[in-house]
């Protein structure tokens, strides 16, 4: 059981990170474009934060919730992500 559930842990947060690469690219091509600042290092900063989330949960497996510094490292990459995506947005839409 606990192997299968680190593989399940590594396989979504994967998939969550495979998915902030694509909104990297986005804003790395927006800025190149535009010539506006996107900030979009911050997905790779919060790719990172996700990243060793998920290797902590992996190592307390089959634990997915409790942990402080993985809820913690979750906590502040979501934060950024929504933050960094909210900017993205109005930049991109044109600040309405």
């Amino acid at each position: 059981m606990t192997l299968a559930s680190g593989f399940i842990t590594f396989y979504t947060w994967a998939f969550v990170c495979i998915i902030l690469y694509f909104l990297f690219a986005i804003a790395r091509f927006y800025q190149e474009k535009s010539g506006q600042r996107s900030y979009y290092a911050l997905y790779l900063i919060a790719i990172g934060l996700y990243s060793l989330a998920a290797i902590r949960y992996i190592w307390l497996s089959p634990v997915i919730i409790g942990d402080f510094w993985g809820d913690s490292l979750r906590f502040a990459a979501g934060a950024l992500v929504i933050g960094s995506a909210y900017y993205l947005l109005k930049l991109m839409i044109g600040r309405r």
